[in-house]
């Protein structure tokens, strides 16, 4: 019997765990153990600190769903992990020994290296911080002044602050009261748009038009080094590393993003963690010194991408860390069945930016050197993918495990039983005239037939009883799917929701055109 320990339920490690006890044998257990009772999708955060996202919407209570896979779920935080005893103390005083470890604990934000950073600013890296980020915001349109979104030196996955400056920008608007509000970007990246890949592309003039076009100021190679309770200290530095300026911005109010660190329960193991206490990795992500510990997502130690007058950490995405998740439980297994070993590079780096009601979508492949294909696009469409890849992904966490399969007697039950008791039902367009493009059906004449008698004996239109029957067929046949055919529809979705958008078409670059 094989036991695999997982610390940590976010995006990496349910992901992981729901892989693992799938290809497991019967007799192979599974343990997740996480400080927090629930999962949440980190990505959206930003637009839980804006108000526009509950908590119910993107976290949930994650045990049932291990419950249902077989996967046994610890709610607790980790006190101590052991690799040379392969031990991991729990802080509610249990002991796990393991035959495997998969560290996918996330981060802390190490705020406590710049003075006044936690005490003056909010953060969005958890969901409890954006929230009490929303308290402060709602707090502050009532008495409008300066914002200030920053990064600190050493920060990694700069994305959200640039998220964050458009999102603000486009509340603002809304509220009528964007003219009284100035704000100002603070990033340690050499230009904006940098982002730690470490290769211009077109992202540079890219990401500096979408600023000018929003009016917001950045001031780049900017290393923050004090916040006091109403003006933030900068000093920006040449191309050189020299003192270029100093700058003493004044605030109401201000959104950081500090540097990353290991959690406390992982931080202090040796010899798995770097100085900052993230996982040190090799590439096939697991720790050179202990091969039964695998790492992925923010807790592992990525090198940056190249040398920058101000630290800049390397990036990461979603897309990233569920490839490398994929890639750390092939290698788990293979050194189970005594197989190869895969390497997770070259990969590719996506992000998909929020702008309000536009968006931008940053693409470089390889992942390493993360130099080859490098562009940034935006439209409406990166906006809604944004939104869809978030149903996605919580669905897909929530998906029920394979179980009998269900009546067919389902949804289209439901159509039949209310036409016959003559109740009306929710207005459905008919197949030709639904949004985007006409779907053309071709019938065979006998079913022809019966569709058009049927629509007659209840009185409704032929196209459009066509359209809510076809409609609860979907549904019906949506539930017989397994986990790697919701993968698929999702990703087919996707693709056909890019297409038929018009900001879709060729040459419709990120030019800085209005947001």
């Amino acid at each position: 019997m094989t036991h695999v320990v997982i610390l940590g339920a976010g995006i990496a490690g349910v992901s992981a765990a729901y892989a693992l006890k799938a290809q497991l044998g019967p007799h192979d257990e599974v343990t997740v153990v996480s400080d927090k009772p629930y999962f949440h999708f980190v990505p959206s955060n930003p637009w839980i600190a804006m108000g526009w996202r509950e908590r119910s919407d993107i976290a949930f209570p994650i045990a049932p769903y291990f419950e249902a896979r077989g996967i046994k779920f610890i709610h607790s935080g980790v006190k101590r992990i052991q690799p040379d005893v392969i031990q991991v103390d729990l802080e509610n005083g249990d002991v796990l020994f393991y035959d495997y470890l998969l560290i996918a604990t996330g981060v802390t934000g190490m705020s406590d290296a710049i003075p006044g950073l936690a005490e003056h600013t909010q953060s969005v890296i958890h969901i409890d911080q954006a929230e009490r980020a929303l308290a402060a915001y709602r707090e502050f349109v009532r008495h409008p002044g300066p914002i200030v979104v920053g990064a600190a030196e050493g920060a990694s996955v700069l994305g959200p602050i640039y998220e964050y400056a458009f999102l603000v920008d486009a509340d603002l608007k809304r509220r009528n009261i964007r003219e009284r509000v100035s704000i100002t970007l603070v990033t340690p990246e050499p230009w904006p748009g940098h982002l730690g890949v470490g290769d211009e592309g077109g992202s540079r003039g890219a990401v500096t038009a979408a600023l000018v076009d929003t009016r917001i100021s950045v001031i780049c190679n900017a290393r923050t080094v004090r916040v006091d309770k109403d003006t933030i200290h900068v000093v920006e530095l040449d191309a050189a590393g020299n003192e270029k300026q100093t700058h003493a911005l004044p605030y109401a109010y201000s959104v950081y993003w500090p540097a990353f660190g290991g959690v406390p329960g992982v931080r202090n193991a040796r010899g798995l963690v770097n100085e900052r206490g993230l996982v040190v990795v090799d590439e096939y992500l697991r720790n050179p010194d202990y091969p039964n510990v695998f790492a992925v997502g923010a807790c592992v130690a990525q090198p940056p991408a190249g040398k920058t007058p101000v630290a800049v950490g390397a990036p990461d995405s979603v897309y990233a860390i569920q490839k490398a998740s994929e890639i750390a439980v092939q290698n788990l297994l293979a050194l189970i069945r005594d197989e190869a070993l895969v390497s997770h590079v070259p990969q590719r780096a996506k992000w998909l930016s929020d702008m309000g009601s536009t968006g931008a979508t940053y693409l470089s492949e390889p992942q390493v050197p993360l130099r080859d294909i490098n562009w940034m696009r935006q439209g409406r469409w990166v906006h809604q993918a944004k939104v869809d890849f978030e149903k996605y992904f919580v669905n897909k966490i929530r998906l029920k495990p394979a179980g009998p399969a269900p009546s067919v007697a389902s949804r289209i039950a439901e159509v039949v039983s209310r036409l016959q008791a003559g109740q009306s039902s929710e207005p459905t367009p008919s197949l030709q005239t639904g949004g985007g493009k006409p779907l053309e059906i071709r019938l065979a004449q006998d079913p022809c037939f019966e569709l058009r008698a049927l629509a007659k004996s209840v009185g409704r239109d032929p196209g459009a009883l066509a359209a809510e029957l076809l409609a609860a067929a979907l549904t019906d046949a949506k539930s017989y799917l397994n986990e790697a055919g919701v993968d698929a529809l999702a990703h087919s979705r996707r693709e056909l929701l890019v297409e038929e958008l018009p900001e879709r078409q060729p040459g419709v670059e990120f030019h800085g055109g209005g947001t």
